[in-house]
C-alpha cells in the first residue's frame, strides 16, 4: 500500500526523458498559443496588423509566451496533489491545456464580437475542477483570471478599463469558488446551470461596487458593469455545458454529472436487474448506501462509490437463483456438486464485467464489478468440497480470479459488500461491541488475504472504513416494534 501511494503522487522513481519532453512541448505550445490570443486582441484593437513583423511586436509575443509558460508550469505542479486515482498526470496536462486554450479562444471571440468584459474566464477553472480535481480547479481559476484581467491592465490604462478588469478579475475568483463547490452538490446539469445563473446576477453588484469606488459616476456605465459580469457567468456556465460531455469522451473522464445519471433507475442495466435479480438489486442499494458514506468518510469521490456499488453484482443477472437472495424456497446448490456451484458464483464478476463493457458503463465502474471479490475464496462451497472427499482440494479452484481492487473505491466496494451480506446472514448488530469485532474480523480477513496490496488504500482509512460502517449497518437493519393483534372489541 505505501509503495502504490508514493507511485500515485509521484515521489517514487524517476520520469523518463521522453515523458518529461513531451510534456514541456505540450506546455511550450500551450504557452505560444495563449501569448498569441493576447496578442491578436492587442493588434485587433489598435489595428496594428501592419506591425504584426515588428521586432518590438514580436518581442512582446515571446515575454507573454513566456509568462503562460511559467504559469502553466506551476499549474502542471499542482497537478501532483490531485485526488484521482484513475488518472495519469499526463492527460491531467492534456485536460488543463485544452481547458485554458478553449477558455482564450472563447475569451477573444466574444470578447472581440460583443464586449471584452464577457468573456468566458470561469470556463477552464469548471473543466478543470470537474474532470480533475476542485483544488486545481480553483488554482487554475486564480491563474486564469489574473493572467487574462492584469494583461489587459498592462496594455490599456484608461480608469474605466482598470475598474472593468479590477471588478471582472474579483468577481471571476468569487464566482469560481462558489461554482467550483456547487459541483459536487448538483445532481443535474439542469441545476448547476441554475444555480450559476443565480450567482451571476447574485454577485453583478461586485464590479458596480468598484466602479463607484473608482470615482465613476456616469449610471449606465455602473449598471452595465454589473451586466456584463452576470452574462459572462452565465456565458461560462452555457459553454462549460456544451464542452464537458465532449472532454468526458476525449479524455475518457467520469464525472459527478455522468454517476448522477448512472444511479438513475431509468437506467436500462439497473432496469433488467430489478425485474431479473431483484434481491440483488435491493441488496446493491444497500452496499451503495455504506459505500456512499465510507467514501465521503475518506474524502473520495462518493458519487463514483454510489455508482460503482449500484452495478457491481449485475453478472448476477445471468444466473439469478444460484444467489440467495434472489432465491425462493428452492435452492440449486442443493442438487449439484461444490465445483459445478463455486463455478457458478464466481462467474458473475466476469459476467458483469462483460455486460457494463457491452452496455457503455465507464471501465472504472465495470473494473471495480470485475475486482469486488478480489481473489478471496468461496468457503462455503470450499469446505462443502472438503468434507466430500478425504484427498486435499485445491483452494485456488474455489476462489475467484481477480485482479485485486486497484482503487480506494474498489476496496470501499469490497467492504461495504461483504459487511452488508455477512450482517444479513448473521443478524449479529445488535450488540455494539459484538458487532464491530464482527466488522473488524471481516476487514481483517481481507487483510490477511493481502486483498488491499494493489490499491493505496491506508490503515487509517480502513479503520475510518470500520467505524462508519459500526455506525450505520445496525440503523439500517434496526429491530422493529412487535405488534400485538388484538381483537376488536364489540
Amino acid at each position: 500500500m505505501r509503495k502504490n501511494s508514493l507511485q500515485k503522487i509521484g515521489l517514487e522513481g524517476s520520469v523518463p526523458a521522453k515523458i518529461v519532453f513531451r510534456r514541456i512541448m505540450t506546455i511550450l505550445g500551450t504557452a505560444l498559443v495563449l501569448a498569441f490570443f493576447v496578442k491578436l486582441s492587442e493588434l485587433e484593437r489598435f489595428n496594428y496588423f501592419v506591425k504584426i513583423l515588428n521586432v518590438e511586436s514580436l518581442i512582446e509575443f515571446l515575454l507573454f509566451a513566456l509568462l503562460f509558460f511559467v504559469l502553466l508550469i506551476t499549474l502542471f505542479f499542482t497537478t501532483r496533489y490531485a485526488r484521482h486515482d484513475a488518472m495519469s498526470r499526463d492527460r491531467m496536462l492534456g485536460i488543463v491545456c485544452l481547458s485554458l486554450l478553449l477558455t482564450y479562444a472563447c475569451s477573444w471571440a466574444f470578447g472581440e464580437l460583443i464586449n471584452l468584459y464577457i468573456s468566458p474566464v470561469l470556463l477552464a477553472s469548471l473543466l478543470v475542477a470537474t474532470l480533475v480535481d476542485k483544488k486545481i480547479g480553483v488554482v487554475t481559476q486564480i491563474i486564469v483570471s489574473n493572467s487574462y484581467f492584469l494583461l489587459n491592465m498592462v496594455l490599456f490604462k484608461d480608469t474605466v478599463v482598470l475598474s472593468e478588469n479590477v471588478g471582472s478579475l474579483l468577481t471571476s475568483i468569487i464566482v469560481s469558488i462558489f461554482m467550483i463547490m456547487l459541483i459536487g452538490k448538483s445532481s443535474t446539469r439542469l441545476k448547476f446551470t441554475v444555480m450559476g445563473f443565480v450567482l451571476g446576477v447574485g454577485t453583478a453588484f461586485i464590479p458596480m461596487i468598484i466602479h463607484l469606488a473608482s470615482g465613476i459616476t456616469d449610471s449606465y456605465t455602473v449598471l452595465m458593469g454589473g451586466v456584463w459580469s452576470a452574462v459572462a457567468v452565465l456565458l461560462s456556465v452555457s459553454l462549460y455545458m456544451v464542452t464537458l460531455p465532449l472532454m468526458e469522451y476525449v479524455f475518457k473522464v467520469n464525472t459527478v454529472f455522468r454517476m448522477a445519471e448512472l444511479c438513475s433507475l431509468e437506467s436500462p442495466l439497473l432496469k433488467k436487474l430489478v425485474k431479473e435479480a431483484p434481491g440483488t438489486f435491493n441488496h446493491s442499494l444497500i452496499v451503495g448506501n455504506l459505500a456512499e458514506l465510507c467514501a465521503d468518510a475518506i474524502n473520495e469521490d462518493t458519487q463514483l462509490a454510489k455508482a460503482a456499488a449500484y452495478y457491481h453484482d449485475m453478472g448476477k443477472v445471468k444466473n439469478p437463483e444460484y444467489f440467495i437472495e434472489n432465491q425462493k424456497g428452492y435452492n440449486p446448490h442443493d442438487d449439484i456438486i461444490p465445483e459445478v456451484s463455486v463455478s457458478m458464483i464466481i462467474s458473475h464478476v466476469t459476467a458483469g464485467y462483460e455486460m457494463l463493457k457491452a452496455g457503455g458503463i465507464p471501465d472504472v465502474i465495470a473494473n471495480i464489478a470485475l475486482e469486488h471479490h478480489g481473489t478471496t475464496p468461496v468457503n462455503y462451497f470450499l469446505y462443502k468440497a472438503q468434507g466430500y472427499t478425504e484427498e486435499s482440494v485445491d483452494k485456488i479452484e474455489f476462489s475467484y480470479p481477480g485482479p485485486k481492487p486497484r482503487t480506494k473505491i474498489g476496496a470501499i466496494i469490497m467492504i461495504a459488500d461483504t459487511v452488508e451480506a455477512a450482517s444479513r446472514a448473521v443478524g449479529n448488530y445488535e450488540d455494539p461491541e459484538d458487532f464491530r469485532k464482527f466488522v473488524h474480523s471481516l476487514i481483517k480477513g481481507k487483510m490477511d488475504t493481502n486483498q488491499f496490496s494493489d490499491c493505496p488504500i491506508t490503515f487509517k482509512e480502513l479503520s475510518i472504513i470500520e467505524d462508519t460502517l459500526v455506525e450505520a449497518v445496525p440503523s439500517m437493519y434496526h429491530t422493529r416494534i412487535k405488534y400485538d393483534n388484538h381483537k376488536k372489541r364489540k
